[in-house]
């Protein structure tokens, strides 16, 4: 493992506040980061982009869980949780007014390719890689599998 994989796996762990190993796909959509972009936001940004990854990870992962009996362990992580954390992230930096943004969190917003986590349709507006518009699913010829698929 390289020593910038176990740099994302601690401070995922210390984000999501996870005492058990992160396995290696937690980290995939976040190898990107480097620690420069934590450090180089300002306190309030980078404790509302922790905070909004955390609670909106964990509402994921728990929506999964149902209700959980005594003794049973909440379900694993999956990459949805991940993904949704990031998009919780990008809103929080976007809540930010332009100009109270450091120059970091303005670069990592212009370069984030996440699909908008708040809006009319969560998932598809906002991010550059959402490439299709918004089509309900009985309206496609074959509602299995759309024509053109979005990337993630």
């Amino acid at each position: 493992m390289s020593e910038h994989e176990t740099w994302l796996k601690k401070t995922l762990a210390d984000i999501l506040g996870e005492d058990r190993g992160i396995p290696d796909y937690m980290i995939d959509r976040m190898r990107k980061f480097r620690p420069d972009d934590l450090s180089e936001l300002r306190t309030n940004e980078r404790q509302a982009v922790w905070d909004a990854f955390r609670r909106v990870a964990h509402q994921s992962r728990d929506a999964r869980g149902g209700e959980l009996g005594e003794g049973e362990d909440r379900p694993a992580y999956v990459d949805g949780d991940m993904d949704w954390g990031l998009r919780a992230a990008k809103a929080a930096l976007e809540a930010i007014p332009a100009g109270e943004r450091s120059q970091k969190a303005t670069q990592l917003l212009s370069e984030c390719t996440c699909p908008a986590a708040v809006g009319p349709n969560p998932g598809i507006d906002g991010g550059s890689s959402a490439r299709r518009p918004v089509e309900s699913a009985l309206d496609r010829s074959d509602p299995t599998t759309p024509d053109d698929p979005l990337p993630y």
